[in-house]
């Protein structure tokens, strides 16, 4: 029986991935301010995912000191007193990103 590999890109496609990465890149340089937004949304949604509990946020990783080993060796209302505390820092970054670029 014949193996056939498909590979899931081209060469003329990961050019196109990275020209779309440096049109990022451009749009964000040109536009300074989207990239606090980002950051205010981001840090709004991990604030809201802690405040609601959710597992995702505070699944474990392969990383040795990561939010579960907070949660595991310090409880879990610990854990999310710091995500909260993390999204905070999210949100103050990005509205000072936005006030000063």
């Amino acid at each position: 029986m014949e193996r056939k590999t498909k590979y899931l890109c081209t060469m003329g496609e990961r050019a196109k991935d990275i020209s779309y990465i440096d049109r990022l890149g451009e749009y964000l340089q040109q536009n300074p301010t989207i990239f606090g937004w980002l950051m205010v949304a981001l840090g709004a949604v991990f604030l809201y995912g802690s405040i609601r509990r959710w597992g995702w946020l505070f699944e474990g990783g392969d990383g040795m000191f990561n939010i579960a080993w907070v949660a595991e060796t310090f409880g879990f209302r610990t854990a999310q007193i710091l995500f909260v505390l993390l999204s905070l820092l999210f949100v103050g970054a990005g509205i000072a990103w936005v006030y000063f670029s």
